[in-house]
């Protein structure tokens, strides 16, 4: 390895380590930056230029290479990650002129989120065996994403002692670390006190955690198993291509806004930084109301 290279490699490291200290970005996010940045250094490598040495049109004939194989949204992150890259680069110094400043993300139509309907949610919520213990904790997964709009790393990083009951209430560490109390009904309330009365303790074999949901043996449960639970229950209704975990999240929000909850409200309980972050649902649940106003109304 080049001496150039090692340089490159601990210059993208300070990097990484500012942005934990001063962005506020999550840890997944940052992780996602820094293999942004090392795979377009790779590129560069292969084009022998250095990544202090790059110029505007290298950066947008990276882009143009990539961009055939990612989504829009996966290629707007490559250009963020790599524009703040430079502009760090910039502020310290290790570059005269910052060649990404007029680089910009690309527009797309956003498609609006797949929301569930109340008899799709029986029917989800119908599935998990409860009378097992691995059913229990699934069914009281599902109930708490719903009652809650949790995004599914703040789930699974859900501890035992976040868990509020005499409240109602959560207390969730989301992006940045910025922690927010969620409240949940009654309906989540009596599946919580199930699965840590009865599930819980089984699952737990008379074992510790720290974590809220734990797999056999009290382990951690990952965000792929979350994933791949919803996705295996979504296709037994047949929703395979739409329920995912953020699907909750979305339709926890939707719901919220049609029997008319505010919109800033529904943002701090989402952990939203920015209210246009939160405007998306409003757009969805118009468009659930022109439906409903088309097939109902006479003159639709």
């Amino acid at each position: 390895m080049s001496r150039e290279y090692k340089l490159e490699k601990v210059l993208i490291e300070k990097f990484c380590g500012v942005l934990s200290l001063e962005s506020g970005l999550s840890r997944n996010t940052i992780l996602a930056y820094r293999a942004d940045v090392i795979d377009f250094n790779f590129w560069l490598k292969e084009k022998d230029v250095a990544i202090s040495e790059v110029c505007e049109s290298l950066i947008n004939d990276y882009f143009v290479f990539v961009r055939k194989s990612l989504k829009t949204s996966t290629l707007n992150r490559k250009i963020s990650a790599i524009k703040k890259f430079y502009l760090w680069m910039d502020r310290e110094k290790h570059i005269s002129t910052n060649p990404s400043s007029r680089i910009k993300g690309l527009k797309f139509s956003q498609k609006l989120a797949f929301v569930l309907t109340e008899n799709q949610l029986a029917n989800l919520f119908s599935i998990p065996n409860t009378e097992t213990s691995n059913g229990l904790r699934d069914r009281t997964i599902l109930e708490l994403m719903y009652a809650s709009g949790l995004r599914v790393s703040e789930l699974v990083g859900l501890k035992y002692t976040d868990c509020l009951l005499s409240e109602k209430a959560i207390l969730v560490s989301g992006k940045g670390r910025k922690e927010r109390v969620v409240p949940f009904g009654d309906e989540a309330v009596f599946w919580i006190e199930k699965y840590l009365s009865s599930s819980r303790p089984k699952l737990l074999k008379n074992k510790s955690s720290d974590f809220f949901f734990v797999g056999k043996g009290g382990g951690r449960l990952s965000r792929q198993f979350i994933w791949k639970l919803v996705r295996k229950l979504g296709a037994q209704i047949g929703l395979e291509n739409y329920c995912t975990p953020h699907t909750f999240r979305h339709t926890f929000a939707t719901h919220l806004l049609n029997n008319g909850a505010d919109l800033r409200a529904i943002q701090l309980l989402l952990g939203h930084a920015d209210i246009s972050t939160t405007q998306i649902y409003t757009k969805i649940a118009l468009d659930n109301l022109k439906q409903i106003y088309a097939k109902h109304h006479p003159r639709a």
